[in-house]
């Protein structure tokens, strides 16, 4: 294990580096049951993680040594329960931003917080909120990046990396750093009560927004246009002429 900072940030202030872990989430919840206060920022980056996970159960592939899988602490207690979903806007926008700056106007949201490159992922957040009460204790927020790997498993659809993307290797000490200077604006905006910006930015990067697509709501199949996010996150789209509204894992795109 190797500690490491990053210079006027305090996102990545305290950065831990790890060999190989099950699950940087999980990693970093245990510490939360230690005695000694982890500071807000911290980061556990793994170089190899075997188990980990993405939304609702899902896994998540990562070759060793070659992408950026870590899990960022921070203490949102200014966050009503109720609004929790703006923490994950926030995120995914500054996921959004970093990448932009990278590979360019490509890069969107797949709700609630796939990063997608055209049609394709390229990353992916998984956030674990802890509540005390009515008060957000702290949130564990795990995010991984297809940086350099360019061979997937067969079962593994729609993905792909900067690799893929650029012809080149890009440094992951580079972009860990980007990433966190991103997340730390977005979340002082996010702090600083900016709501309607953070909405309107994750709205404006939305995956498919105003574009007619093919949908999978339990065994059938619809046309729908995705036309935004309520305030507890859940994907609004138009279907025949109708506003309805779906939570995770209810609705899932068709890919040609």
């Amino acid at each position: 294990m190797q500690n490491n900072t990053f210079s006027r940030l305090f996102v990545g202030q305290n950065l831990v580096t790890l060999k190989r872990v099950d699950s940087t989430n999980n990693f970093l919840k245990n510490e939360l049951t230690k005695s000694t206060p982890l500071p807000e920022g911290t980061v556990i980056l793994a170089e190899e993680q075997f188990a980990g996970r993405g939304q609702v159960n899902n896994s998540w592939f990562a070759e060793p040594g070659k992408n950026l899988t870590f899990s960022l602490l921070l203490l949102p207690t200014f966050l009503n329960p109720d609004s929790q979903f703006l923490l994950n806007k926030s995120v995914s926008i500054a996921i959004n931003d970093t990448l932009v700056s990278i590979i360019g106007e490509n890069v969107k949201i797949k709700w609630p917080n796939d990063i997608y490159f055209k049609d394709e992922k390229i990353g992916g957040v998984l956030i674990e909120n802890i509540l005390r009460g009515n008060t957000l204790k702290y949130s564990v927020i795990g995010i991984g990046l297809n940086v350099n790997q360019t061979d997937f498993p067969l079962e593994v659809k729609n993905v792909t990396s900067l690799k893929k993307i650029l012809q080149k290797d890009y440094d992951l000490n580079d972009l860990l750093n980007d990433l966190c200077n991103s997340i730390e604006q977005r979340y002082l905006q996010l702090r600083a009560g900016k709501i309607d910006r953070i909405d309107q930015d994750y709205i404006k990067s939305l995956y498919r927004l105003n574009e007619s697509h093919r949908f999978r709501i339990g065994k059938e199949e619809v046309d729908g246009t995705i036309t935004g996010t309520d305030k507890n996150g859940l994907l609004e789209i138009l279907i025949a002429g109708e506003i309805r509204r779906f939570n995770f894992k209810e609705i899932a795109f068709v890919h040609n």
